[in-house]
């Protein structure tokens, strides 16, 4: 009699079978404004397109003569470009570990100091626009 019942419950539990929304892979995909404030929170079981989203768009370029010093610091660096490669429209975003940017301003010089002092020891990126060019440096606040 027993086995009557295992084999009910079974044949039911193998009717069901997994269903596509059971065993779905979920992510979230989170929003910024400029001001690191989560604008937008958004679950979706489509991560392959969130993968695609957050690729880099801009061409990145590895430039040795771009100069960041002292690294590691204690709360104060320079980026140092020549006046070879030094473009009309040039910025830099300062990113912390989670993405947040924490600082945007021009690059006025062809030597710019920035003070992180106010913010804590760790790995931040430093994201240089030179014109059309990206250059990504890894800056370290000891």
């Amino acid at each position: 009699m027993k086995t009557k019942y295992y084999l009910i419950f079974l044949a039911m539990l193998l009717s069901f079978g997994p269903s596509n929304k059971t065993f779905a892979q979920r992510c979230l995909v989170m929003r910024y404004d400029a001001d690191g404030n989560r604008i937008s929170r958004t679950v979706t079981t489509n991560c392959q397109n969130m993968r695609e989203m957050t690729n880099v768009q801009a061409p990145v370029v590895e430039e040795a003569n771009i100069v960041v010093y002292p690294n590691p610091n204690n709360g104060c660096f320079h980026v140092m470009i020549p006046d070879s490669l030094k473009k009309e429209k040039s910025y830099y975003e300062l990113f912390d570990m989670n993405g947040v940017v924490l600082i945007e301003n021009k690059l006025y010089d062809n030597q710019t100091e920035i003070d992180i002092g106010i913010y804590p020891a760790g790995v931040y990126l430093l994201k240089l626009f030179n014109g059309e060019d990206v250059i990504l440096k890894i800056v370290l606040k000891q």
